[in-house]
């Protein structure tokens, strides 16, 4: 079993294939695989309290799948409530995550 690594640097908002990065992180945890979802630039806007994708992220969590977001991203953008489902981390754990603690790293 591989563990994944997904960072997502793209607004989910905006993003026409933003359904498919959050698809794909559902299908590979469905499978055993231990999943992180990284937010980053962006993509932290998914991260707010009251964005639309909370629902979509809430049931990520529930399914297993890790959702972290990137906490100068989410300082840059003025974000300062996250949505339950998501963690704050900074760019050291993802450097940490893509060196030594994922077998397989994707980035969109």
């Amino acid at each position: 079993m591989a563990s994944y690594l997904l960072v997502n640097s793209r607004d989910l908002h905006e993003y026409v294939g933003a359904r498919s990065v959050l698809d794909l992180a559902a299908q590979l945890r469905a499978r055993g695989n231990p999943v992180t979802l990284f937010l980053v630039e962006n993509a932290v806007f998914a991260a707010r309290q009251g964005s639309r994708l909370n629902q979509d992220l809430e049931e990520l969590t529930d399914k297993g799948v890790r959702v972290v977001a990137e906490d100068v991203a989410l300082r840059a953008r003025g974000i300062t409530t996250l949505s339950p489902a998501v963690a704050q981390s900074n760019i050291d754990e993802l450097a940490d995550l893509v060196v030594d603690g994922s077998d397989k790293v994707i980035w969109y």
